[in-house]
């Protein structure tokens, strides 16, 4: 009270001790587009996390748990499953906020049962703990953009690299490419920011801005822009289209000829701008 009054000297700050967290309230509540069903949890656990899986069915048992530590920990662990399945925002990477107990209820189950069936419990662990190790790799390297996986949500496509691709590659054989003036002309257009965060001179225009010189290096135009673009521009460039992630409008992607002509081997430039119209000469003065 003291710090949110401002020193006594502001009551109404103190508000912000409860108003901060209505705007989570509401995503909570509302789901804000992603909003699941209550058993969402359960069906992300059983198809990807075996030994978790493993540790709540552990922890229905947990009345039988003569160690009061861990049979606090499955109360607790069932309870913030129940509480975040009530939420109807759900996102897969809110899962490990929850499932973490549910691990050390399964690594305790070789102290609870019993010596004849010690041999049991390790053969078990070790099957679930290889078959989710397998699908983790499986899920990871080989099926990362894989729309149909759960796991997979609004996962940036591999698409992506074809724009990133030239610029690094270019850049790390001639660190002068870092200065390459480029366009982003489309909304939301990470996770380019991060990935293109070396390259000082990128802008990025949502919503109707453009750059007042529109002809740069690298362009990426999203599809409703294109046409708005492309009569701005006066150069030659290849082209290609390409989609960031997910419910997302496309984007067409430009590498100028004269920088990139090296990247596109035996290609003619698919784009040609107009020629820029010349300034009227002056007229003579008599």
């Amino acid at each position: 009270i003291f710090f949110y009054s401002g020193t006594f000297f502001n009551w109404n700050g103190v508000k912000g001790l409860y108003q901060a967290y209505l705007p989570w309230f509401k995503t909570g509540s509302e789901g804000h587009g992603h909003q699941k069903p209550w058993y969402y949890w359960l069906r992300l656990i059983a198809r990807y996390e075996w030994p978790v899986l493993a540790g709540l069915v552990l922890c229905l048992f947990s009345v039988r748990f003569k160690n009061v530590a861990l049979r606090y920990l499955a109360i607790y662990s069932v309870g913030t499953l129940i509480a975040y399945s009530i939420v109807k925002y759900k996102t897969p990477w809110c899962i490990i906020s929850f499932i973490w107990p549910f691990t050390f209820s399964f690594g305790a189950a070789v102290l609870l049962v019993p010596l004849t069936y010690k041999r049991v419990v390790y053969l078990v662990s070790a099957i679930l703990l290889t078959g989710s190790l397998g699908y983790c790799v499986w899920l990871n390297y080989f099926r990362c953009t894989t729309e149909t996986e759960p796991y997979v949500y609004v996962q940036t496509y591999n698409d992506v690299y074809k724009f990133t691709d030239p610029l690094l590659q270019l850049a790390h054989s001639d660190p002068r490419a870092y200065q390459l003036i480029g366009h982003i002309i489309r909304a939301s257009p990470y996770p380019l920011p991060w990935m293109l965060d070396d390259f000082g001179r990128v802008g990025y225009y949502e919503k109707d801005n453009l750059p007042a010189q529109v002809d740069a290096d690298f362009l990426l135009v999203q599809q409703d822009k294109i046409a708005t673009v492309e009569a701005k521009l006066h150069d030659s460039y290849y082209t290609f289209p390409m989609t960031i992630r997910p419910y997302q409008d496309p984007s067409k992607a430009y590498f100028n000829a004269k920088i990139f002509k090296s990247f596109f081997p035996g290609r003619w430039p698919d784009f040609t701008g107009a020629e820029p119209t010349p300034a009227p000469s002056p007229s003579p003065t008599k």
